[in-house]
């Protein structure tokens, strides 16, 4: 049991520290020290003279990357730290104290607070293959993000220079920026940036789309977006040509780059999380993502408060009578979302029992897209399952 609570407000070139006694007592006044080896030696020599590492319990808050380091050194140390959700205390604050005033000091001595009166659960520290998944992970959801970027841009020049482009894909199944996602489409665009481009367009050209699409670019439909380019209204320059090829250039390295950290990650997948990746539907691209957002599935007592944690909860309201319930709580990482509902959309196809629960819900009159949020939560659900029993996917999983 800890005699001695060590709360600590992180910061980028130093921390703060303030320690009290398990009845509330403050044993060391808050103070600085340094994010470096002198700050951190400082550190060490109090934490020596309040006790062991078994008689002391640290926390801190989860400060973006900058909690990270202090909490490897602590481990090494033989400290076992509790990272703590920074809403968390906030709220902490808000029920104990009036004033608003907010300094590091007060927040060091708020923590510990804290700490001391609703006791030390120490996080794990990640291990080393889940931190690099998860920092692959994240790299590449910003590259998504990037990526679609580029693509409204690219799309907005189209809109100039041959407005009716798009258009004729969508009549093809193909719309906006998926058709983008395209390898055909991309060197159609970058060979032929313009209306004008396009209209002049040889028989070497339709050939090499034929081949390219695996004859869904047919030569009557060349032929088509041939004419339409002839009629188009588009005008276009030189500059915006040249900005459409490197925009197309941009999202071919970014492409590569997706490539690249799906190889990095498929052997974490098949260590870590293999479970996951077995439901029809989520590959090992999705599942590491998911893995790598959620982390230790153990540590969520139920699918329920993993789904609160996902922010896929439903905010309700009540009072006497009144039950309202809400928009979806969107409290958790954005990524596990993001993947959460690549996973429902591709499940729907190709797993039978997760297409025939996602009808099931539309049959019942729910939109589409709140349909999908169901079909999200039920994979979250079992994903849990799965690895806590440690068990692959089979039909009853889904039940």
């Amino acid at each position: 049991m800890p005699k001695v609570y060590v709360g600590i407000d992180v910061a980028k070139f130093k921390h703060t520290c303030c320690a009290v006694s398990e009845k509330g007592e403050v044993l060391r006044e808050s103070f600085d020290f340094g994010n470096d080896r002198e700050g951190f030696d400082l550190l060490m020599k109090t934490m020596a003279a309040l006790g062991g590492p078994g008689e002391v319990a640290v926390a801190m808050e989860s400060t973006g990357h900058y909690h990270v380091l202090l909490w490897r050194f602590l481990a090494s140390k033989g400290y076992a730290a509790e990272v703590k959700n920074p809403k968390v205390i906030a709220r902490f604050k808000a029920a104990t104290e009036i004033s608003g005033a907010k300094t590091d000091r007060r927040d060091a001595l708020l923590i510990a607070r804290h700490a001391m009166t609703f006791g030390s659960s120490p996080s794990p520290l990640p291990s080393y293959a889940l931190s690099r998944m998860k920092s692959l992970e994240r790299e590449k959801y910003r590259l998504i993000r990037d990526r679609t970027s580029l693509y409204n841009r690219i799309l907005a020049i189209l809109d100039l220079t041959f407005p009716e482009f798009m258009g004729f894909l969508s009549a093809k199944s193909d719309a906006g920026r998926g058709a983008l996602s395209s390898k055909t489409v991309r060197w159609l665009v970058s060979t032929h940036p313009s209306a004008a481009a396009m209209s002049a367009m040889k028989a070497a050209t339709a050939e090499r789309l034929r081949s390219m699409s695996r004859g869904s670019f047919s030569l009557v439909r060349f032929h088509e977006l041939r004419e339409l380019a002839k009629s188009s209204v588009g005008t276009s320059f030189p500059d915006e040509e040249a900005e459409l090829r490197q925009l197309l250039g941009e999202c071919d390295s970014i492409d590569a780059r997706i490539d690249a950290i799906d190889a990095e990650t498929a052997p974490l997948v098949d260590g870590l999380c293999p479970q996951i990746a077995s439901v029809p539907g989520i590959g090992k691209a999705t599942a590491a993502m998911i893995f790598a957002e959620v982390g230790g599935f153990v540590r969520f007592g139920s699918p329920d408060k993993l789904i609160k944690y996902a922010g896929l909860d439903v905010n309700v309201y009540q009072s006497g009578t009144v039950l309202k319930h809400g928009k979806m709580g969107k409290k958790g990482p954005p990524i596990l979302r993001y993947a959460l509902f690549l996973a429902a959309g591709k499940c729907r196809i190709h797993c039978p029992e997760i297409a025939e629960y996602y009808s099931s819900k539309v049959a019942r009159g729910k939109h589409r897209v709140c349909a999908l949020v169901c079909t999200a939560r039920k994979i979250l659900r079992m994903c849990w399952g799965m690895m806590k029993s440690g068990e692959f996917y089979s039909p009853r999983t889904a039940e």
